[in-house]
């Protein structure tokens, strides 16, 4: 497995999740359906800010290592999950991220977006280069390489598709929501000149 071809599997994957952000309006984007729920837009929080802070993270330790613990391996569970290439269909706790941030506005998820995508593509390039052995531990998979560690970004976007896809079905509609404009800047045109 390569980190390149991982890139490959996580453009298109990515692409969607960028031009989703187009149907979104301000009111849709910062909706929490129920108390507990997400918004769309913490959804996007979460996917751009796990994935530096836990999994570049990891992959930066395994390049910047040598070769330790290299003959650790995975858990049962890290096991399956890189056996069925994605998360089992359940709920995870996010610990430390108990709550994502709510972002200000889909266009500035669009450029923190575009930003991810260098880096995911710097990293991949880096991960191929070097070759590390280095493993780092995670605490729910075991021992991860960082090719392993790069296949995560990629399952975790795919695994949050469901959680947007519900959520979707009570926010968004087929268009994305304009700001509603008073109807004091609609000019008074008497009816007869119409």
């Amino acid at each position: 497995m390569s980190a390149e071809n991982t890139y490959k599997k996580l453009l298109p994957l990515a692409k969607y999740w960028l031009k989703e952000l187009d149907f979104y309006g301000t009111n849709q984007f910062k909706k929490k359906v129920t108390e507990k729920s997400w918004t769309i837009g913490q959804i996007y929080d979460h996917l751009l800010i796990y994935s530096q802070e836990v999994h570049i993270k990891a992959i930066q330790e395994c390049l910047a290592q040598k070769d330790t613990n290299s003959k650790e391996g995975k858990s049962f569970k890290g096991f399956f999950q890189f056996l069925f290439k994605g998360y089992m269909p359940f709920k995870y706790k996010s610990n430390p991220y108990k709550e994502p941030g709510q972002p200000l506005s889909t266009e500035k998820v669009k450029d923190d977006f575009y930003r991810f995508l260098k880096l995911v593509y710097k990293t991949a390039k880096e991960i191929d280069y070097k070759k590390p052995t280095a493993k780092v531990k995670h605490p729910s998979f075991g021992y991860l390489s960082a090719e392993e560690w790069f296949a995560l970004i990629e399952m975790h976007f795919r695994h949050h598709l469901r959680q947007k896809n519900k959520l979707d079905v009570e926010v968004r509609s087929n268009y994305k929501q304009t700001e509603s404009k008073d109807f004091d800047d609609i000019p008074d045109i008497p009816f007869h000149e119409m």
